[in-house]
């Protein structure tokens, strides 16, 4: 996220201290538990001089970018010109190589020739056995070839792969990249609030469309924050949108490293090291879509949008969210919130206070962002960081409306009245046409390629049924009045099929207010009830098997 003192103009008037290695531990390694050779060729990097690293990752941040971290090195690794085979008794084998990176706090390998058969493991370990990547089966090939080890601690790894004789022949490994992590990322700051604090119970499906990037480009290794994004098609295309800053120079090549992390949150509140949820939800490798060719925000709105290029549908993709979008210029509501990962740190929400206003980025062109202010919670008071980059904006219907670019707030612990500061997302509605005039600049092609001409999509766990969005009748099947109300209000539905209906009512930091359940119907008219609750404004989830969407309510005078 760019931190730095931005010029607003209204047009109205990680890897980190606490990376671990992928908890996922299945099998063991096979020389684990059986006398096995213990000749093993051991493949040391040149050596290299971090200190300009380190220097040119603080300036690079104190420019307001994303946090780098780690550098990357090329390699040409396979299991014919390194390593060595160890033949068992019963034809099985398994291949074993040493890597050192000397001065490594973690280290992290990428392929991009990977496949592993049916029956084969592959891990990567410390020489003490302590930490490990793995175990890695053949569920784990991803369908492009393309993978990622997690960060393991130290400098020194041992790679080791498994082979039945069934299969023998048939497995792949290149490793053509190991990225040295040279610094600790600080973790997110004391003010910041977990997602999975009261505060994110309205927003448990638009969550889990938010990812953690990891970013390379060049030599250099980050972390920048996006989401999983519909599209009017409906054919569960995998885009993520992101800032463009995250990656202005970022090549073709450098694109097949970068590591999308579904579902990395902290398991509770207070969010300590020992709370932290799964680091193995995460697939490698993408395509550059469209961006808004403005180096970064300096004359346009600041977006990327990418294709992961793997096909393969592990268990956990069925928990993931293809979050919903809004391109008309409403400004963003008191309420709305943003999800992202700051320093890469795990999932944080911050919520706005006051409208959004329209403004540009550094002065240059107006009209390119919605700048918003936040405020505190029961559980915080949400700020954004240094790989808050690219996180998602989302109006109180829970659609994307913008994207992190940057801006100056901070907890109030790092800089005074920090809290109060703003930040600038750019806006969805300017990503749409206004970056360019071809669709390598525009969001239009990608996001509504049937030519609906909706303002806006709803986010789905699964919309894969190919149909299609062919009219804007969307918004005709709910409506929720009088808005505001005094206390009490009706929320009208109207379903196509039989359904069950959930209607929740959240206040502003996330608690349930009211909640009403009706089974097997077609819709109707219900009745709902906030008399004696404070005045604000409150959030109506309502959802079915196929269907969520959360509104806004604003109650006056109940009192």
């Amino acid at each position: 996220m760019k931190k730095i003192n931005i010029l607003f103009i209204s047009t109205a008037l990680l890897c980190s201290a606490f990376i671990k290695a992928q908890e996922n531990p299945g099998i063991a390694p096979y020389s684990f538990n059986h006398t096995v050779e213990s000749s093993i060729q051991t493949i040391v990097l040149p050596s290299h001089d971090f200190t300009q690293d380190i220097e040119d990752a603080k300036v690079f941040e104190k420019q307001g970018n994303y946090p780098r971290f780690a550098r990357s090195f090329d390699l040409d690794l396979t299991m014919l010109n390194s390593g060595s085979w160890t033949e068992l008794a019963n034809g099985d084998r398994i291949w074993r190589l040493n890597l050192r990176s000397n001065g490594a706090l973690f280290t992290c390998l990428f392929f991009d020739n990977f496949f592993l058969p049916e029956g084969s493991t592959f891990h990567v370990y410390t020489p003490d056995h302590k930490n490990a990547s793995g175990s890695y089966t053949n569920a784990d090939n991803q369908g492009n070839e393309l993978f990622s080890t997690e960060f393991i601690s130290g400098s020194e790894s041992t790679i080791e792969y498994f082979e039945p004789s069934s299969v023998k022949g048939q497995g792949k490994l290149r490793i053509s990249s190991l990225a040295h992590q040279y610094r600790l990322l600080p973790m997110a700051n004391d003010c910041e609030v977990n997602v999975i604090c009261s505060e994110g119970s309205a927003w448990l499906d638009e969550k889990r469309g938010v990812v953690r990037i990891l970013v390379k480009e060049g030599t250099n290794v980050g972390y920048c924050s996006g989401s999983l994004i519909n599209n009017t098609a409906l054919d569960c295309k995998r885009y993520i949108l992101t800032a463009f800053h995250c990656g202005v120079s970022a090549t073709t090549l450098d694109l097949t490293k970068w590591k999308f992390y579904f579902n990395f949150e902290a398991t509770q509140c207070t969010g300590q090291l020992d709370t932290y949820g799964v680091i193995n939800n995460v697939f490698t490798g993408c395509t550059k879509k469209a961006d808004s060719d403005d180096n970064g925000g300096d004359t346009g709105s600041d977006f990327l949008l990418l294709q992961m290029s793997a096909t393969t549908h592990p268990t956990w993709w069925t928990n993931v969210y293809w979050n919903g979008w809004n391109k008309a210029s409403t400004a963003p509501v008191s309420g709305s919130i943003a999800i992202h990962h700051p320093n890469g740190d795990n999932k944080k929400i911050s919520i706005t206070t006051g409208v959004g206003t329209s403004a540009s980025w550094g002065g240059a062109v107006p009209g390119t962002h919605w700048r918003v202010k936040w405020g505190g919670t029961t559980n915080g008071w949400g700020v954004t960081e240094g790989g808050s980059s690219g996180g998602p904006l989302f109006n109180a219907n829970s659609q994307i409306v913008g994207t992190l670019t940057g801006g100056g707030s901070f907890c109030n612990s790092v800089q005074p009245n920090g809290q109060n500061q703003p930040d600038a997302f750019g806006k969805l509605s300017y990503h749409w046409v206004s970056d360019g005039t071809t669709s390598l600049h525009q969001l239009k092609p990608w996001l509504d390629p049937t030519n609906s001409g909706v303002t806006f999509l709803n986010g789905d766990y699964n919309p894969c049924n190919g149909v299609g969005i062919t009219e804007p009748a969307i918004e005709n099947l709910l409506s929720i009045y009088p808005n505001p109300t005094n206390g009490s209000f009706n929320v009208s539905i109207e379903l196509t099929k039989t359904n069950d209906i959930d209607i929740a009512v959240y206040n502003i930091v996330g608690q349930e207010v009211s909640h009403k359940k009706i089974e097997n119907t077609l819709g109707g008219t219900y009745n709902m009830d906030l008399t004696n609750k404070a005045d604000g404004v409150y959030f109506i989830h309502i959802k079915t098997s196929n269907y969520s969407v959360v509104k806004n309510m604003i109650l006056l005078g109940s009192k």
